[in-house]
This record gives structure tokens, C-alpha cells and sequence, in this order.
């Protein structure tokens, strides 16, 4: 079975399944995302017997001649950016066709016959027609730069489009560890993706957007503002830090995400590229009872994105 057939196959199962509660001519404005991926076992089953175009080990091996902060290929044919104002509702009908669920297949010691086993490690987005993407290092850090334990349980790792279509992740084009980001390629067999046009810098107080996928709520939207743009103390890193990387900034935002949202993308007014999703970084406070004993609340939740910048410095290095 072929890439191209695994895809209609997947198209096929969504286009003759029902949603339940919805009528054939409705615009999902209620979308039953869980009814959606209940089945996800079943529709990735193809990916077991699917004859890839590289093996995992041969993406690892790949990776690992990556130098950090260099890319790998040529020139990536972003697309241009978009200069007309995008109201709320516009930006997310606009750019969520180039958002996409990371996961992968993990090998089983069960016999259970037809079983598949997957997670869902983050989330993804499309840069280029031709099967750019971007995510973040630690989403795929165990394609990049795996550990002895790591990896040894995966093998095959995938993205998957709104409209229910799988594509195998075939090449890593670039990492910053310093910068938590990663570029990579997937297999589209002659298709195209719908990539997010790459803005510009974002000064403090602009109005960004979100859209990712935290902790399986599937393609939430939310906006806030630019709250902060900082160079990052290294000591923050931990063992994250290559003192060989480039110098790891930050752009810090109010619109809200969590566990699951890793690698999704930063939108301005306009709909294009300002960040990528990193981490959050809760403020506590902590005192002691009447009977001294400890007890705290957390007061803040910083949302640390990498900003623009980070992302075309490294497209652009050699």
C-alpha cells in the first residue's frame, strides 16, 4: 500500500462516517472532535503494513549530521505575507487547514491481533506547500536527538491535516534545542499543504492568536497579548542549553494553552507567523499556616512562545 492510497483511505472512512447530531449540510460549527479521533486506532491501523518511503532509524541517522542552528536543505519557499487585517473569526478559518496534530506508533508486547498503538505528542504547522513544517525539539527530540531509552518503542511518526489526512514525517531539516524548535519535511506524495505565511516582529501589547491542541482539546483558538520580549537566561535551559546554539529568546504571551499545544503556532492580526508555542512557567506563592505548615497557590501562568525571529534566523543559517 502506497502513501497516496493510506490517505484516500483515511478520507474515505471520515466522508462515510455521520457525526453524530449533525445534519449533512451543517459547517461543524459543533464539532464532536471526540467522536472524531474515538476511531483513530482504526484509521492508522494502514500505517503498520505501509512500506515507508525511510525507516525511523534512517530519519534518526539523518538528524543526528544535523548541526544545531544550521539547516540542512535549501532555500524554504515560504509564502507571502498577508497584509490585510483579519478579523477573529477569519484568522482561524484562514490558518487552521495548516495546523496539524503530531503523533506517532508505538510497538506493542501485546498479541492482540490488529491492535495500534499511537500517542499524540503535540502539535504542528505547515510553512511551505512542498511539506515544511515546524514544530518544537522536544516534540521530536527523540527523532533528533534520542537518549538510550528513547525511541526504542516508536516507529512511525506522523502529522495528521483537519480534513482527517496522514502524512509520515520523512526528514528533519533543522533544530535549535536553545530556541526548542525543529523544522521538518513530510512525505505528501504529490499533494499540497496550505502553509501559515511567516510575519514580522511583534512589539509588546499587539494582539496574538493560538491555535493547537492542548491536552486533546482539538484546534482551540484564544488570543491575548504581546506581554514580553526577552533574551532567556541560560540557567533556565538546565540541561536543555548547547552552549553552541544560538542565544535563546523568548516572546511571552497572554493567550492561553497548556500540555499538548507544543509547536503550535503564534498568529498576528493579519493571520501570519509571529511564534511558536514553548512552554508555560507558573508563578507560585507559598507561606506558611497557623500550624507552619506549607501551603501556596500558583498566581501567574507565563506562556513562553519563540518568537519570529527565532524561526528565520534558522531558515536562514548554513
Amino acid at each position: 500500500m502506497n502513501n497516496y492510497f493510506l490517505v484516500m483511505c483515511v478520507c474515505a472512512f471520515f466522508s462515510s462516517t455521520s457525526v453524530r447530531g449533525q445534519s449533512s449540510t451543517s459547517n461543524e460549527i459543533y464539532v464532536q472532535y471526540d467522536e472524531y479521533y474515538r476511531e483513530l486506532g482504526k484509521w492508522l491501523e494502514p500505517l503498520k503494513a505501509l512500506p515507508v518511503q525511510k525507516t525511523l532509524q534512517e530519519v534518526i541517522a539523518d538528524a543526528a549530521l544535523l548541526i544545531d542552528d544550521h539547516i540542512a536543505a535549501g532555500c524554504v519557499r515560504t509564502i507571502k505575507a498577508n497584509k490585510k487585517i483579519l478579523n477573529d473569526e477569519e484568522i482561524f478559518a484562514k490558518r487552521r487547514s495548516g495546523v496539524f496534530i503530531v503523533g506517532k506508533l508505538t510497538k506493542s508486547d501485546s498479541n492482540v491481533s490488529g491492535e495500534v498503538n499511537f500517542d499524540l505528542i503535540g502539535t504542528a504547522f505547515a510553512i511551505a506547500e512542498d511539506g515544511v513544517c515546524v514544530s518544537n525539539y522536544h516534540v521530536l527530540k527523540s527523532l533528533i536527538r534520542p537518549n538510550s531509552d528513547e525511541g526504542k518503542t516508536d516507529s512511525i511518526y506522523f502529522v495528521i491535516t483537519p480534513d482527517k489526512k496522514v502524512y509520515l514525517i520523512d526528514q528533519v531539516l533543522a533544530f535549535s534545542q536553545n530556541n526548542d524548535l525543529a523544522i521538518f519535511k513530510v512525505n505528501l506524495n504529490h499533494s499540497k499543504l496550505i502553509p501559515i505565511p511567516l510575519g514580522k516582529t511583534t512589539n509588546v501589547g499587539a494582539s496574538v492568536y493560538c491555535i493547537a491542541h492542548p491536552l486533546g482539546h482539538f484546534y482551540s483558538f484564544t488570543k491575548g497579548i504581546v506581554s514580553r520580549n526577552v533574551g532567556l537566561n541560560v540557567l533556565n535551559l538546565g540541561d536543555q542549553y548547547d552552549k553552541n546554539g544560538k542565544p535563546p529568546i523568548r516572546m511571552e504571551i497572554t493567550a492561553d494553552y497548556a500540555s499538548g499545544a507544543s509547536g503550535g503556532p503564534i498568529l498576528d492580526k493579519y493571520g501570519n507567523l509571529v511564534g511558536i508555542v514553548v512552554s508555560t512557567t507558573p508563578i507560585a506563592y507559598s507561606e506558611k499556616d497557623s500550624k507552619g505548615m506549607d501551603f501556596g497557590y500558583i498566581q501567574m501562568m507565563v506562556k513562553d512562545t519563540a518568537p519570529l525571529k527565532a524561526l528565520t534566523d534558522l531558515l536562514r543559517s548554513r
